[in-house]
Order: structure tokens, then sequence, then C-alpha cells
């Protein structure tokens, strides 16, 4: 059975939970935090983890801490063109949508209704609140957060 573990179990790792259920019920979901449960590295050594805490520094600083190999989570309702590349470690949920040749970097959370169009570059751990939109040939640079609702376009860099 496929075991998956998340680091952090506040809202976003909950979340992340549910959207690995929505994947596949079967699959095993175990949990990190720092205080309750501490990450150690010889545990599940062929698991794969999912950083659940949505503040984008934290994550940074926690991805290089993370021994384990990173999974990829994209909820069943979100579009994903086959054109696009997800980075390692990123989070799409719910209704989101992913144009074709858009880039989404590593630790990214792409939020349920976040549209991010055609060519548009997404660098690592960038956090879109629900409903952000980031037009065609947009580049949202590294650590950065959208906010709900929020637009970039294409003659941005944000």
């Amino acid at each position: 059975m496929k075991k998956i573990m998340i680091y952090g179990k506040g809202g976003h790792g909950k979340v992340v939970e549910d959207t690995i259920y929505q994947i596949n019920q079967a699959i095993e979901v175990a949990y990190f935090d720092d205080t309750s449960n501490p990450y150690r590295a010889d545990y599940e050594p062929e698991a794969k983890v999912i950083i659940g805490i949505g503040n984008n520094e934290v994550r940074q600083r926690i991805s290089t801490e993370v021994k384990h190999a990173f999974d990829t989570v994209i909820h069943p309702t979100a579009y994903v063109s086959p054109s696009a590349e997800i980075g390692e470690g990123t989070v799409v949920l719910a209704n989101a949508v992913v144009q074709a040749n858009a880039k989404v970097g590593k630790h990214c959370i792409i939020n349920a209704n976040v549209t991010i169009d055609h060519d548009a570059i997404i660098e690592d751990f960038v956090c879109t609140y629900p409903a952000s939109y980031v037009a065609g040939f947009a580049r949202v640079t590294a650590l950065q957060t959208l906010k709900p609702g929020q637009v970039v376009w294409k003659s941005e860099v944000f």
C-alpha cells in the first residue's frame, strides 16, 4: 500500500490529506509536526512526503531538512495541461486550472479555483490563495503569496 507522509497537521495539512483521499482512499497517510510527532528520516524510508504548511518560508526551510523524496498531489477535479510542468512537492487543489506550457515550481500551493494561464511561470515556494489568476506569460517570483482573487497580468513580474 502506498504511504504519503504530510509534514504539518494544521489547516493546509488537512486539505492535503483530503485531496490525497480524493485521489485514492487506499493510500495510507501519516503526519509529522514539530510538537507531537517530529520528523524522523528513518521512518518509512520508501514513503514520500508533502509539506502541508501554508507559510512559504517555513515550507522552504523544511524542504531542505527532509531526507525523504517528495510527492506531488493533484486533486482529481483540477485540470493540468499535459504540456504544463509541476514541480516536486507541489499541491494543486480542487478545481484549479494549469494551462498549456505553464510552469509551476517546487513546493507550491495552487489553491482551489486558481487559474494559471498558458506560458505563465510560478517559481518555487509560491502560495496562491483561492480564486487568484495568473495571466498568460506572467511570472510570479519565488516565495510570493497571491491573495484571494488577486490577478497577475502578463506584463507583470510579481
